[in-house]
């Protein structure tokens, strides 16, 4: 290699160096910008400063690499070789520039759907720019230009040796191991000034070993669930205003029974008859969506009536949903039933965490075990509740109750109980599943499973029957997401897999005093759902806009550009059941109500920014 390759080499190294400082810098920014920094601490800082060095040396060493480094090899001249790399650096910094921007405006980084706002039909409605801007882009651009260009002449005239070689490698390595060793820490912990600093360095995705340090010993898993954030720095308005609340004459009691991945074609009277015989007394909403295809956001959405898209947000600032902190405030005695644990998704802390004695799992050995206790629990105590009632010694507080059962998301029966559908597999052989299997037998172990549940179900409202308590609670049932088996033959089984009706349509029972009995078939959603109990049943007056992305659920107006799924994977359900998805990697992919791709398909770029200005609109 002669002397003047290895000059180029190392003049293009300085230069990568000096583009890796400018560009952290531009990642600094990032937070700076934030509304409210209260969260950041010295900590924090150090690890978001480490963060910014080590990211934007990747990003930094593309037009060196690719650009840089080939051409000197090649012996291009050192103007040519230069040229190639501001060029490249250029873009770079270019990039996420304009990256920031989309960050301040929409809350999430440069994927695919900004690239469909820009491209697709309607994008000249949204993106209108003046002469003035254009100009204002121009000068950016020109002084981007001459930065690295100034760069690239400092980095000719310093030049630099093998011990700066050796110690921008070093600076680099020590930036990573530190930020990524602060992250694992952080993540153990929950430190949330690293935590949630992360999130504004764009693409970026720092390691964890939680699982491993709790295979060793190191952490409790679900202690580790139940901690809190402190509350300072709040990056949500959630409510959009201060409540407003005229408190009932009568507080009405509340029960919510949540079937977990309850299929909505089985809300019928021969696998649910119980239900099935409710709903004909009740306001059936026989067209309602989830708030995603999974347990976390499926609860979520239906308790805060916010996307889990804000579960971060919500974690960082532990922000509780607006349901639950007004039933504590009108003197509820609030109580869950579980019988998965409710530390894994931590909706103990996420959901009750200012509930005292909350009920955090229910002991038995198998689901149905778990199932029928968390029954016999909230029979017991309503069976107290009611004792007190009739005595004069005290009077019972109004209860909110949430029953959960879990029985058809883990589809597992003994051969005993497998009666009462035939043919019915006797248990779950995953390794089965193909598009050309005849879903009946297990569909119909499925359906054994609800009808199960349903019999639990039946004992609670025969209860609240029983005891004259329908004509002041208020009684929902529903699931936290659906269950797909193979409907549109696609070879799609169960959950979390896509966002069609199987995977998110749930039915939905509302009985209140009252109610006007029937189907209600429109489309209705989880964000409905505290919005309503909360103007209907405990008085709140603010519109529903302040308090949830829903509205009231005797409210027939369209529901479209309904958003499911979480920050990473979410996806836009229309009106007409075209399901337009982004997914992880950040592009776009729409479908038909089938599951069939629409390559050619019109996305609107105008209805598209509206819908994510929409799911943005509660960030402050």
């Amino acid at each position: 290699m002669t002397t003047t390759t290895k000059d180029k080499l190392r003049t293009g190294f300085l230069y990568y160096l000096l583009s890796t400082v400018l560009l952290a810098l531009i990642f600094l920014s990032y937070l700076l910008r934030a509304t409210d920094l209260g969260f950041m601490d010295f900590g924090g800082w150090g690890y978001y400063a480490a963060s910014c060095l080590s990211h934007a040396a990747l990003f930094a060493a593309l037009p060196y690499l690719l650009l840089y480094l080939p051409a000197a090899l090649l012996k291009a001249p050192r103007g040519v070789c230069g040229g190639l790399m501001c060029g490249g650096e250029v873009l770079v910094m270019t990039l996420f520039i304009v990256n920031a921007f989309v960050y301040n405006l929409y809350h999430f980084h440069i994927n695919g759907l900004v690239i469909d706002l820009l491209t697709g039909p309607g994008a000249g409605e949204i993106f209108v720019f003046s002469p003035w801007l254009y100009a204002k882009m121009g000068l950016y651009l020109t002084g981007i230009v001459a930065v690295c260009g100034t760069l690239w002449w400092l980095a000719c005239r310093i030049g630099g040796g093998r011990r700066l070689w050796r110690s921008g490698l070093l600076a680099i390595l020590c930036a990573t191991l530190l930020a990524q060793g602060m992250h694992i820490y952080a993540a153990a912990t929950l430190k949330r000034s690293v935590l949630e600093s992360t999130a504004y360095l764009p693409y970026y995705f720092p390691l964890r070993m939680n699982s491993t340090f709790e295979k060793w010993g190191w952490i409790d898993g679900d202690e580790l669930s139940l901690t809190q954030f402190s509350n300072e720095g709040a990056s949500v308005a959630y409510p959009q205003h201060p409540l407003q609340v005229v408190p009932p004459d009568t507080l009405m009691n509340i029960v919510i029974i949540g079937i977990d991945s309850w299929n909505y074609r089985t809300m019928n009277a021969e696998t649910t008859p119980n239900i099935y015989r409710f709903a004909q007394e009740s306001e059936n909403y026989t067209q309602h969506i989830s708030s995603s295809n999974g347990t976390r956001g499926g609860i979520f959405g239906l308790f805060t009536g916010i996307t889990s898209y804000y579960w971060d947000s919500f974690e960082y600032a532990n922000i509780q949903p607006l349901l639950v902190t007004e039933l504590l405030r009108q003197g509820y005695d609030v109580q869950a039933y579980p019988s998965a644990t409710l530390t894994g998704p931590p909706f103990a802390k996420m959901l009750f965490a200012d509930v005292k004695n909350l009920n955090v799992k229910t002991a038995g050995k198998t689901v149905y075990d778990r199932d029928c206790q968390l029954t016999r629990n909230f029979l017991s105590d309503l069976e107290k509740n009611v004792q007190r009632s009739t005595s004069n010694v005290q009077r019972p507080k109004p209860f909110f109750s949430f029953l959960f059962y879990d029985l058809p998301h883990a589809i597992e029966l003994s051969k005993d109980k497998l009666y009462h559908f035939q043919p019915s597999w006797e248990y779950a052989d995953y390794t089965k599943l193909n598009n050309d299997l005849d879903p009946t037998p297990f569909f119909n172990l499925y359906r054994n499973c609800v009808w199960t549940v349903d019999s639990l179900a039946g004992q609670v409202i025969d209860a609240l029957k029983r005891n004259d308590l329908l004509s002041r609670t208020v009684v929902m049932i529903t699931g936290d997401h659906g269950q797909e088996f193979n409907e549109n033959h696609k070879n799609y089984w169960g959950h979390w897999a896509n966002y069609s009706r199987p995977q998110t349509g749930v039915p939905m029972i509302y009985h209140y005093p009252g109610c006007k009995a029937g189907d209600r078939n429109y489309r209705t959603t989880h964000y409905d759902v505290s919005t309503t109990l909360l103007k209907q049943v405990l008085g709140v007056q603010n519109p529903p806009e302040d308090l949830s992305m829903g509205r009231m659920l005797q409210d027939s107006t369209s529901r479209d550009w309904h958003v499911v799924g979480n920050d990473l994977f979410y996806a836009f359900i229309l009106n007409d059941g075209t399901i337009i998805e982004k997914r992880g990697a950040g592009n776009v992919v729409v479908f038909d109500r089938q599951m069939n791709q629409l390559d050619d398909y019109p996305l609107n770029a105008k209805q598209l920014n509206d819908a994510i200005i929409r799911l943005n609109r509660f960030f402050k």
